[in-house]
């Protein structure tokens, strides 16, 4: 008699992520996590996802909730590709110093030519300045973006016309300073982890960072002096440690702002379904903007917004919450983002 044995489905631990790197025409390597539920290569329907981190993250920021959309689509394939923008992670830092939001939009561009998603279409995924971006990426790419997912972001955040004067000298007088701004040192990846849980909104739970942190790390020499083995005179030791990879200019405000004619310009062309899953303690400004955006997303075929109780990390504090609202959101959705691999 024939017996056949019951396999469980499989759990998000099971999906672990290819890394990937790819070279834009100006020579820059973007690098990337790229999740599959499904082997390369196959026919069958699939949903595709393309992720942006927010500001000196990572593509670690989607390590915890990439696997479990994984597990929440299944059993339709789904791939996940996570990009460290340029300048982040293990990317290439620019030359030209120049990261607007709209070179990124540039990047992805390419990206999305070489991963051969141009005709195929696919979702967007975007935490805080990745939302800004994906929310640009959106009103720019309206036949290829599906859907369009926001995480404590609800798009780019703007300075009035006038002020731009005053950003512009900041600006200069920031980079002025940069040249003699110490890089930060940190003797552990520990310690680097324990110091990213500071930030007031911008926090996170210590697990969280030893998810994001190392990802963002490089390393780093320093000489210190110590006391001699006389215990009077003083000799040069060299320490190892780490600092963080960024791109050192992202750490000062950009040279120009966004206004609010412009990203109203972007925004109110976007078509595809649209949801933002918002922290109850993330982004203050945020709740300003809700009630005036939503006016500009009048072409999308439709506007979710859930709040979700947590801080502005909350995908990876709370990633199942998280993942739980955005994927229950896709599945509710006619035009999920199903295109031929």
């Amino acid at each position: 008699m024939a017996t056949t044995t019951a396999t469980s489905a499989p759990t998000a631990a099971n999906y672990q992520p290819e890394e990937r790197s790819f070279e834009l025409r100006n020579g820059l390597v973007i690098t990337a996590r790229h999740w599959r539920s499904s082997p390369s290569g196959s026919a069958r329907d699939c949903r595709r996802f393309l992720a942006v981190h927010g500001f000196l993250d990572n593509a670690s920021s989607f390590d915890l909730l990439a696997p479990l959309m994984l597990q929440k689509l299944g059993p339709e394939p789904v791939e996940i590709v996570a990009l460290d923008l340029a300048g982040h992670g293990k990317s290439s830092h620019r030359q030209t110093e120049d990261y607007g939001l709209w070179r990124y939009v540039e990047d992805m561009d390419q990206i999305v030519e070489q991963l051969g998603w141009t005709e195929q279409g696919h979702a967007i995924l975007g935490h805080s300045m990745g939302g800004a971006v994906s929310s640009i990426y959106a009103g720019l790419y309206q036949d290829r973006v599906k859907l369009c997912i926001l995480l404590d972001n609800y798009g780019p955040f703007t300075r009035s016309v006038e002020d731009q004067p005053l950003h512009l000298l900041e600006h200069i007088a920031e980079k002025k300073n940069l040249v003699n701004k110490r890089l930060p040192f940190h003797p552990t990846i520990q310690s680097a982890c324990v110091a990213r849980t500071n930030g007031g909104n911008f926090a996170m739970e210590l697990s969280s960072a030893q998810v994001l942190v190392p990802r963002g790390l490089r390393p780093m020499e320093r000489i210190v002096q110590e006391l001699g083995s006389d215990g009077e005179s003083k000799v040069e030791v060299v320490q190892q440690g780490y600092t963080w990879s960024t791109d050192q200019i992202l750490t000062i405000r950009s040279a120009q702002s966004l206004s609010e004619g412009y990203v109203k310009a972007f925004m109110s062309r976007i078509t595809a379904p649209f949801l933002a899953v918002l922290a109850s303690q993330g982004l203050g400004p945020l709740t300003e903007m809700l009630e005036l955006r939503t006016t500009w997303l009048a072409q999308t075929k439709s506007v979710t917004k859930r709040i979700v109780p947590g801080n502005h990390s909350v995908h990876l504090d709370n990633a199942s919450v998280v993942a739980s609202e955005v994927c229950s959101w896709i599945l509710a959705q006619d035009s999920a983002p199903k295109a031929r691999l």
